[in-house]
């Protein structure tokens, strides 16, 4: 049944002019970017377009910037469409032709000479001016005028979209899922006459009228004697349901679990049953739209039912997420980035790709850098602390918070920091490094990634970020920080700690027996030493992390600006807010 394989999106809400392309063996595709990037409206566009509907209602908001002199134009090219709009009193004249391996639509061809490596194409086209009255029409770019294609020829297409408004797909209306799944099971289209669901009713009515209504009778008996005195003959008068108001029309006839019906349900219920009739519909080939597929689940249900959705292997799902549990279960390949530049007049896509295993595990290690528009690698929870911390300095000085910058921190620890980097640099973020500079191996690599245009935001040769803070931190920080280790690691006490900082100590120096009040670079250089001390380390978790940052943002505007600590993170924050290295 019907793919797309091609989406142009003109004027519609807050897309201007968007181009996406799809592979035709492509099953699943999912959005995902910031938040009115447009991933939504992509997803409105393409049902509009192959709407079953005849009466879709437009208004001056779904133009373009609210602007209907802009008409709106969608076009979907689709192929392994039914047959049947192939004959020449349908579409077999307005047919194109998709190269499978240069992927172009050719035009210049007819349905007799498409072969090989050819497959047939249509491409319907939704045009909306201002006078709001929506055409929808089967288009190509040979000289022909655009051919009207009907409702019920776009109903044979099957495509649904799963979002807020739910409850019309669990009655058995034409137009809606649940009639459309029939049809396919029927493998016809059946006529008015032979509708089953039409033929049920009817039967369920005959059996209404069997039924006497006593507790009415000597009300319409009484009708009956008033209405012959008054010259009107009712006598066959009786009391039964009117058939309008079990119209199929009106949605009476709907899924029920036991006396309740399903549009009663709560909400990530009637998502689930709405998306178990869809997926029944896409493996009978439709076309499936899901907007927020997370909205309303617990994590292990998300990650089943992407699951369920990825084994698809008939039809076509388009998702968006905002989810990480929902990317993690996919592969690269299914996921296509859209992104709005910064003063949202333009949108653009940016389909990823699994070619590179090392970009599958950056998606799957630290999925909430695909959310994002800049990212911060960080080496460590240290560092992931110390931008949370950043954060919250960044606030005091008025200035934006990172989310607001569209700006994620993701850890990047071991040996996955510098591929996930890079991988996530050429899926097309903008990146930055916050690490330090003690491992050669990392160092090597510094240089590669900042022709890539990585920033890079480093500790002084040599030196971790504890190190670093050590060496730079004011000393009434230090002994905060000292303070700090004592009152979370309660097996430990001042002496205890004076013992471990004399094991450091550098050999024929006297320890001073005032610690802490004494500030010497030996000292600094024994308590970094001590801070990192294997599986005793003070400051390796995130939350560790953010109280030593809070610590050097409480001091950092009095630091000299030549200190390197200070002009570090003061790099790192300025990197946030510009838009290039």
């Amino acid at each position: 049944m019907a793919k797309l394989v091609k989406l142009e999106i003109k004027s519609f809400r807050g897309v201007g002019d968007l181009t996406l392309n799809f592979n035709n063996d492509q099953n699943i595709v999912c959005f995902i970017g910031r938040g009115d990037s447009g991933k939504s409206t992509i997803l409105e566009a393409i049902s509009a377009v192959l709407s079953p509907s005849w009466n879709l209602v437009f208004y001056d908001t779904d133009f373009h910037n609210c602007n209907p002199k802009n008409s709106i134009e969608i076009k979907a090219s689709l192929t392994n469409f039914p047959d049947k709009l192939l004959s020449e009193e349908k579409f077999g004249l307005y047919v194109r032709a998709l190269d499978s391996t240069s992927k172009e639509i050719i035009d210049n061809v007819i349905l007799d000479d498409i072969d090989g490596t050819l497959k047939p194409i249509l491409t319907i086209k939704l045009f909306v001016d201002e006078g709001l009255e929506p055409k929808w029409t089967v288009t190509n770019d040979r000289q022909q005028d655009d051919k009207q294609i009907s409702s019920s020829d776009r109903a044979m297409l099957n495509c649904y979209m799963v979002s807020d408004y739910l409850d019309r797909h669990f009655s058995w209306n034409k137009g809606n899922p649940l009639y459309a799944l029939l049809k396919t099971m029927d493998q016809q289209e059946v006529s008015e006459e032979k509708n089953v669901v039409l033929k049920s009713l009817r039967d369920a009515k005959s059996e209404i009228d069997r039924h006497q209504f006593e507790e009415l009778k000597e009300v319409t008996d009484l009708i009956k004697a008033q209405a012959a005195s008054l010259g009107l003959n009712i006598l066959n008068a009786h009391t039964t349901l009117d058939f309008k108001e079990l119209s199929v029309k009106e949605g009476r006839i709907s899924l029920h679990e036991d006396a309740i019906p399903f549009r009663l349900k709560g909400k990530g219920s009637k998502r689930l049953a709405s998306l178990a009739i869809q997926s029944a519909l896409v493996c009978n080939g439709g076309i499936m739209l899901v907007d927020e597929v997370e909205q309303g689940l617990e994590p292990d249900r998300i990650k089943q039912l992407v699951r369920s959705l990825k084994q698809n292997d008939s039809g076509q799902v388009f998702l968006t997420t905002h989810s990480r549990e929902v990317i993690a279960e996919l592969d690269a390949s299914d996921l296509t980035l859209i992104i709005r530049d910064q003063d949202n007049s333009t949108i653009e896509s940016r389909q990823l790709s699994n070619s590179r295993e090392e970009l599958q595990a950056a998606i799957r290690g630290c999925s909430e850098a695909f959310f994002a528009k800049k990212v911060i690698v960080c080496e460590g929870k240290t560092e992931i602390g110390i931008c949370r911390a950043l954060d919250k300095y960044r606030k005091t000085k008025n200035l934006s918070l990172m989310a607001f910058k569209d700006c994620a921190y993701v850890l990047g620890e071991g040996s996955s920091l510098v591929p996930r980097t890079k991988e996530i640099n050429c899926a097309g973020f903008r990146t930055a490094l916050f690490c330090d500079s003690d491992s050669q191996t990392v160092n090597h690599e510094k240089s590669s990634l900042k022709a890539e245009k990585v920033k890079v935001i480093d500790c002084e040769d040599k030196k971790n970020i504890e190190t670093q803070v050590f060496h730079d931190l004011p000393w009434d920080g230090i002994k905060e920080l000292i303070n700090y280790f004592l009152g979370t690691h309660k097996t430990i006490n001042l002496e205890l700690l004076k013992d471990s900082i004399r094991l450091k100590y550098p050999a024929g120096k006297e320890f001073p027996e005032d610690f802490p009040e004494k500030d010497t670079s030996d000292l600094r250089a024994a308590l970094a030493e001590v801070s990192t001390t294997k599986n005793k380390e003070w400051f390796k978790r995130i939350d560790h992390g953010e109280f030593l940052g809070d610590v050097i943002f409480k001091y950092i505007d009095g630091m000299d600006s030549n200190v390197h600590l200070k002009k570090m993170l003061l790099s790192l924050s300025h990197w946030i807010d510009s838009d290039g290295l």
